[in-house]
């Protein structure tokens, strides 16, 4: 069986960057997992990415409110 050849993926959200082969590039999501190429590539270490994603992304926290709330109309 022939070695086969690995690359490096990174994750639009987190920035992590992971080497895969291709079969299990293959089964990765391409909307969350981009292929990226270079010769001084290095896989990032689980410590460093970040390891919480929202699915809103980078939405304000509950509390962090843009909008006060309205006032009744004065008589």
């Amino acid at each position: 069986m022939a070695a086969s050849k690995s690359m490096f993926v990174r994750h639009v959200h987190t920035g992590e960057i992971r080497g895969v082969t291709p079969e299990q590039r293959a089964e990765q999501d391409k909307n969350y997992w981009v292929r990226i190429t270079g010769d001084d590539v290095t896989a990032t270490a689980p410590e460093t990415a970040e390891t919480t994603v929202t699915p809103e992304g980078d939405a304000p926290d509950a509390g962090d409110k843009t909008a006060s709330k309205a006032t009744p109309p004065k008589k």
